[in-house]
């Protein structure tokens, strides 16, 4: 046990002392054995995807095969995508896409394996060498040329810079995955529609967004934590993060999003009056509604609700405009409103804000640990201070990537299981509303335009997806909708 507690990183701050306990250790421990899960079950996945690509499941067949076709129109007033709509037509594409979809879905599996793998040896290196008490020593020297005083005087500076630091190094070193998954593989399958100029201008403007939107906020949330001492500290950051959460999400939609995608109010026609209609026909404020120029950058297609009160909007890819027909559009927005009228949304801010003053909760108990910061070649001194002498953004750094990584696993297969619940009952409010069948070839439009999944690994499929399967929806749905006849 002291030989594991003795293991330090190459590098570590002059004066670091040895942990009592080894958290190093254990924290490489438990990443190989996440990472050997995961990868697991992605060779599961892998595995299904070669043996079943290039089937249509039975069920799905026979559950396609039982939706209601589209309703008939005038000749004159067709709408070309109707010739898609028919049982026949959805499942004569399923088997069109299948080979695509069987090609596209394995080379994304075979590069998340090198993805993934790369990431391991990038988090791993970075423990074993020491890389944050060198960059935050680095960040330090730079910020005492510019403010001078006592390291503990000028530790927020040093914060951001550190901050910036670690970002850059880890953008630089992500680089050359997004650029293979963005212009080789998406673009191999008719996704990318990037330019390398739109995507290094995507980048950069992120990057401005952190620092001039980053910068300020974790100042401030530093200064909170300091105000607060351990006794106060979840409140305190709980009200920060509430706080900061409605701002944000009040200024994303009209400062940050325009910045990367047009918006546009959807012009009024036979699409946007039914739109109307179905919101008022449950009294949903429907403020704002919106088409994206999503085909800008991907042939991916999507619709989604987003914001509180007056900032609620509703917006629409062009790609799924192009993709389904009116009543499929209000099929899928009835889904959508089902997560306004069960209060997913809520349910989801509410959550995020009780996770935030519960994990404070316990890093205000741990913060004053010198063993935590001394096991990743961190000086610190037991009882020092609150934070054991030790910078505070080392401190939350550090206690979410040891001590609290095990709770977030637990808590992501939580939110991945409750999503897919969420899901059903957004599915169910659509059918309730006499959406049933244009809800069902909506999904089967958007999973063969996206190349999804037909037959995913059960297991693969609980651990990671946020959506039921295919079959898995359209089975709730057909089953919804023959108990309300």
């Amino acid at each position: 046990m002291d030989r594991l507690a003795s293991l330090q990183p190459y590098y570590v701050q002059e004066g670091c002392a040895t942990s009592a306990y080894p958290l190093l250790v254990g924290t490489i421990l438990f990443t190989l054995v996440m990472h050997t899960w995961e990868r697991y079950l992605d060779w599961r996945q892998h595995k299904r995807i070669e043996a079943r690509g290039l089937l249509i499941p039975p069920e799905l067949t026979s559950l396609v095969e039982q939706i209601g076709d589209a309703p008939k129109k005038d000749e004159d007033a067709k709408d070309e995508k109707e010739d898609v709509s028919s049982p026949a037509a959805l499942l004569g594409k399923l088997k069109e896409k299948a080979p695509a979809t069987q090609s596209y879905n394995l080379d994304k599996s075979r590069f998340k394996f090198f993805s993934s793998s790369f990431g391991l040896v990038k988090g791993l290196a970075f423990i074993l060498l020491g890389a944050m008490p060198l960059f935050w020593d680095t960040a330090d020297s730079f910020a005492a040329g510019y403010f001078p005083g006592s390291p503990a005087d000028r530790e927020i500076k040093t914060s951001i810079v550190f901050y910036a630091i670690w970002e850059l190094v880890d953008t630089a070193l992500n680089l050359p995955i997004s650029l293979y998954s963005t212009f080789v593989i998406e673009a191999k399958h008719g996704f990318n529609k990037q330019t390398y100029a739109l995507f290094a201008t995507d980048m950069l403007k992120s990057l401005a967004l952190e620092a001039v939107l980053g910068a300020p906020v974790l100042a401030a949330f530093l200064k909170v934590i300091n105000y607060a001492g351990p006794q106060n500290l979840a409140t305190y950051v709980g009200g920060f993060f509430f706080t900061f959460s409605l701002t944000f999400i009040t200024i994303y939609p009209v400062l940050i999003q325009p910045l990367f995608n047009k918006y546009e109010p959807l012009e009024p026609g036979p699409l946007r009056s039914a739109i109307e209609a179905l919101a008022s026909s449950i009294d949903y404020p429907l403020y704002k509604l919106y088409m994206v120029d999503g085909s800008k950058r991907s042939g991916h297609s999507n619709a989604y609700m987003y914001g509180f009160f007056k900032s609620k909007r509703i917006v629409l890819f062009d790609t799924l405009l192009k993709q389904m027909t009116n009543e499929e559009i209000v099929g899928v927005l009835a889904h959508e409103l089902g997560h306004w009228a069960h209060g997913h949304v809520l349910f989801s801010f509410c959550f995020s804000q009780a996770y935030i003053f519960v994990a404070f909760s316990f890093f205000a108990r741990a913060m004053g640990s010198a063993d935590i910061y001394t096991a990743f070649g961190f000086a610190a001194t037991a009882g020092a201070s609150d934070t054991a002498g030790a910078p505070v953004m080392v401190g939350v750094l550090l206690f979410f990537m040891v001590l609290w990584e095990p709770v977030d696993h637990a808590l992501s297969f939580f939110m991945t299981w409750n999503s897919r619940r969420m899901e059903f009952q957004a599915d169910q409010y659509g059918t309730n509303l006499g959406y049933a069948a244009p809800l069902q070839r909506g999904l089967v439009k958007i999973t063969f335009e996206n190349l999804g999944v037909l037959d995913p690994d059960p297991l693969f499929s609980t651990y990671h997806h946020s959506h039921p399967p295919l079959v898995q929806r359209l089975r709730a749905i057909e089953e919804g909708a023959k108990k309300l006849k």
